[in-house]
């Protein structure tokens, strides 16, 4: 609830600080002393668009604040979905400068105007004549008859259930229209795949084709070459290799004679050695080498396998085009997971969509039970108020699609008298009938609805002095469980305040300021006196002030 309210530079006012207290607080005032630029100022640290030039000293920034007790508005997670530090006390200001920007603060942290005109939602009802609309909407009706037939738990588990199957439909919706393009990747990589592991590559395969390739493509001249050669050195008695053997036999006998002689022996005999076993080499290779045309042509086809992969997936090796399959596969188990985990995202779907239905059913039996019992005590009360004719009823019909509120279509409808044609009460109700209306819908909920502070402006507009009465007891009922702020014309309702604020206007430095006073003791008598009569009041205003303030206290 509001506990204070400093507007400062606004318009008429200079300065000013308002106290509220609980129960109900009463404005009154003439016509034109500014009780419209309280709510003004109200306003606008509820989120209402600034307008310029409402300085009263153009020099000056106008700063509005007030201070509130939310400690039972269960606020928390408002706060924290905002990213806004919470404390049971809340300070929200706007600042407005002399050049038309516009700034907001709650708990002294910058805030948008949506967020904090979603707070001032929470905070303050403000009701002014024909401005009811909130009672006509069908989110308060369904609100209403929801706290009416005690299903708050119900109704607030099916806008759990319901937010979850909207966003669980709306990611399945964004997953629906990828999955043309993930079949196609999905099919793309399956080709891949297939193509490379028909291919079976090993890694550095490559390397051993090609030597092997050049072996089979040289066959017929290796053999002859090695062929050749190891005949040429052991083939015949003339060979290079005979000729060897014969000089280190001749130096043998000589080898004591000379020094150097020995070594040369020595060489020429590892010679012999070497050679006999590079021609032992050469003819064993000249032997295994064969052609093979067939093989030939395997290898070949299998080297132009290779380099076409590696041309068309820019690698460098087998060992990279195999990197390619291993992720590839690991692509392709990732998009068919997806795919398997939409399949099981639409099976959810459906399990929170018939749990909607079941709970929206449920919330639709007790909406429609609670309609009309509703409608007749709002005809009792409306009677007391002077619309003893109205007639009332609360349609519950069912739509066929799911509603964050579930599955009913509500609309009050009015008849001005028994038997006359019902309409939508937006239609057929003028404006002081849907003050009233508004009052005693609020009245009768007020209990059931957790509401926040209730203001109240003109609520008595087109109504007698005997009817005034009859509001005013229904706002004392009211302002005993709930913060109500009224502003009136009538002395009657005046009467009942708890707390008593005069707006008047009068001369402040060169200029007329608007002025608000608390009434206390005789100061309320001639206020409620004048508004009965005139100003100075009489001596029969005055006792007539006086037993309205006895009645109200009795």
């Amino acid at each position: 609830m509001i506990r204070r309210l400093h507007i400062r530079n606004y318009v008429l006012i200079e300065s000013l600080d308002l106290a509220f207290d609980d129960g109900l607080t009463i404005i009154t005032g003439e016509t034109g002393a500014g009780k419209s630029i309280l709510l003004g100022a109200l306003g606008l640290i509820l989120g209402d668009r600034a307008e310029g030039g409402v300085q009263a000293d153009p020099d000056e920034k106008t700063v509005i604040e007030g201070t509130f007790h939310i400690g039972n508005y269960a606020l928390e997670a408002f706060f924290e979905e905002n990213d806004l530090d919470y404390h049971p006390e809340l300070l929200i200001r706007r600042e407005l400068s002399a050049q038309g920007r516009s700034r907001a603060f709650i708990n002294d942290s910058p805030a948008g105007l949506s967020v904090l005109k979603d707070l001032g939602r929470q905070l303050i009802d403000v009701h002014q004549q024909f401005d009811q609309l909130d009672v006509l909407e069908e989110a308060f009706q369904i609100r209403m008859l929801d706290a009416l037939a005690g299903q708050w738990d119900t109704a607030t588990a099916y806008t759990r259930t319901y937010r979850e199957w909207r966003q669980l439909s709306a990611r399945i919706d964004a997953l629906e229209q990828e999955q043309q393009r993930r079949l196609q990747e999905l099919d793309f990589l399956a080709f891949q795949i297939g193509e490379m592991e028909a291919a079976g590559l090993r890694p550095g395969e490559e390397n051993e084709l090609v030597t092997e390739e050049k072996q089979l493509r040289h066959a017929e001249e290796i053999r002859r070459t090695l062929g050749e050669a190891s005949s040429y050195l052991t083939g015949d008695e003339a060979s290079a290799l005979t000729q060897l053997q014969a000089i280190a036999r001749s130096l043998q006998p000589l080898a004591s004679f000379h020094p150097d002689l020995p070594d040369l022996l020595s060489r020429i005999e590892g010679l012999v050695i070497e050679l006999q076993d590079w021609a032992d080499t050469a003819g064993s290779l000249a032997e295994a080498t064969e052609s093979d045309p067939a093989r030939l042509d395997e290898v070949a086809r299998r080297v132009d396998l290779i380099n076409r992969l590696l041309h068309k997936h820019k690698a460098t090796d087998t060992a990279s085009l195999l990197r390619l399959l291993d992720g590839w596969k690991a692509g392709k188990e990732d998009l068919e997971a997806q795919n398997a985990s939409l399949t099981d995202l639409a099976v959810k779907r459906d399990q929170l969509a018939h749990e909607c239905r079941s709970l929206a059913r449920k919330l639709h039996e007790g909406r429609a039970a609670a309609a009309t019992p509703f409608a007749r005590e709002v005809e009792k009360t409306l009677a007391g108020l002077g619309m003893e004719r109205i007639r009332l009823r609360l349609p519950v019909e069912v739509r066929e699609d799911l509603t964050p509120s579930g599955i009913d279509a509500i609309r009050l409808e009015m008849a001005q008298m028994e038997g006359s044609r019902f309409t939508p009460v937006k239609q057929a109700a003028s404006g002081g009938e849907l003050s009233r209306l508004t009052l005693v819908i609020k009245s009768l909920v007020a209990a059931a609805i957790p509401l926040p502070t209730l203001v109240f402006d003109e609520i008595d507009a087109g109504v007698s002095g005997a009817v005034s009465m009859k509001v005013g007891e229904i706002l004392t009922r009211m302002s005993r469980a709930h913060q109500l702020i009224v502003i009136t014309h009538s002395p009657q309702i005046a009467a009942r305040a708890a707390t008593h604020y005069h707006v008047s206007k009068s001369p402040a430095h060169g200029a007329v300021r608007t002025q608000v006073q608390s009434l206390t003791g005789e100061g309320r008598v001639t206020a409620l006196a004048t508004m009965l009569s005139t100003d100075p009041p009489g001596d029969a205003a005055i006792a007539n002030a006086r037993e309205l303030l006895a009645a109200a206290e009795g």
